[in-house]
């Protein structure tokens, strides 16, 4: 409701800049008719003053006034041409700006009700076995799993409130921890650890073969976010069955990770997009059916970023699975 409000006001807006459009067209083709009138004018007044005292009009004189009659509408010409392109600039500017405020608009209205989604569910979830195990002596096979959700749902809250912040984090500035000399395989293992079991809630397999040499130079906070959220995003878009193989390799003073599931995929011009802030994949439903908040793959692209990286989505289309490879620059030997 409140993007169709936002384009209503909008409206307005952009019928004054077609009408103005078609005012200043309308004005220059008047100051071209207008010049030739009063040309056409001047030649005959002249030929009926010089008729009237029996002289024929001197060549010399009807070639000067044709010449200021071109060099005015020459100049009328440029300068309404400069004038409509300069108003025509300006249209295209403003309407792209309503556009992207607009768009923008509607991703934060989608990231409110997913964020508002991605609460209730696990809040539901956390009160309903926190009164089970309050009302109830469940046996001890029954409490030991009502733990292991109850710890579930709270890393799921934990993991969505340290999006929201790393987002705010790195929009606002690009200060960050100083880059360290890290073992990718050990910072994989960690992350692997923490998500074996939603990979197992989610019927997802994982696979990982990452060699124990390779050292990277990043921010250890923000390495761990990155392969959190594409873990994370892989096992999520493998809902059901898939699976998700994490694997690495050293290249001309860089180090390659790649993220590969065999999920929902994406279509091929979404590469770029899903790392847009606030953007979800809606093919087929399924960004509403899996929930997330749009941030997730924003922070991989922004943490890559920061430490002098770079990351790439790649897709044959919906159905087919999705790769994300992200490179980092390699540690140097020796390095502290």
């Amino acid at each position: 409701m409140k993007l169709l409000h936002h384009l209503k006001l909008t409206r307005p807006l952009q019928v004054g800049f077609l009408v103005l459009l078609a005012v200043c067209s309308a004005q220059l083709a008047y100051w071209m008719i207008d010049e030739a009138r009063y040309t056409a004018d001047v030649r005959a007044r002249l030929r009926t003053a010089y008729e009237a005292v029996a002289k024929p009009v001197a060549p010399e004189l009807v070639a000067q006034l044709d010449a200021e009659r071109f060099h005015r509408l020459n100049r009328y010409a440029w300068e309404g041409a400069f004038f409509l392109a300069v108003l025509i600039a300006a249209m295209a500017v403003v309407y792209q700006a309503l556009r992207d405020e607009a768009e923008l608009r509607r991703r934060q209205e989608n990231f409110l009700a997913a964020v508002s989604h991605e609460l209730k569910s696990p809040l539901a979830s956390l009160q309903l076995s926190v009164e089970t195990l309050a009302l109830r002596d469940p046996p001890a096979e029954r409490r030991a799993e009502l733990i292991r959700r109850l710890l579930g749902d709270l890393a799921r809250l934990e993991r969505m409130i340290a999006n929201i912040l790393d987002t705010s984090r790195v929009s606002e500035a690009e200060v960050r921890t100083a880059p360290e000399r890290m073992v990718l395989a050990e910072e994989v293992a960690a992350v692997f650890d923490e998500v074996r079991e939603h990979a197992a809630e989610q019927q997802a397999r994982l696979r990982v073969d990452v060699p124990a040499e390779l050292l990277i130079c990043a921010d250890p906070e923000g390495v761990r976010t990155v392969l959190r959220n594409l873990m994370h995003n892989a096992i999520k878009a493998t809902a059901g069955g898939g699976e998700v193989s994490v694997s690495a390799a050293g290249e001309h003073g860089r180090v390659r990770l790649e993220v590969r599931d065999d999920g929902v995929g994406f279509q091929p011009h979404e590469a770029n997009r899903v790392f847009e802030k606030f953007y979800r994949i809606e093919s087929d439903g399924h960004a509403r059916s899996s929930g997330g908040t749009g941030l997730g793959l924003y922070l991989v692209a922004r943490f890559v970023q920061l430490d002098g990286g770079f990351v790439r989505a790649d897709s044959a289309g919906p159905g087919e699975g999705a790769t994300f490879t992200v490179s980092w620059p390699a540690a140097k030997e020796g390095a502290a």
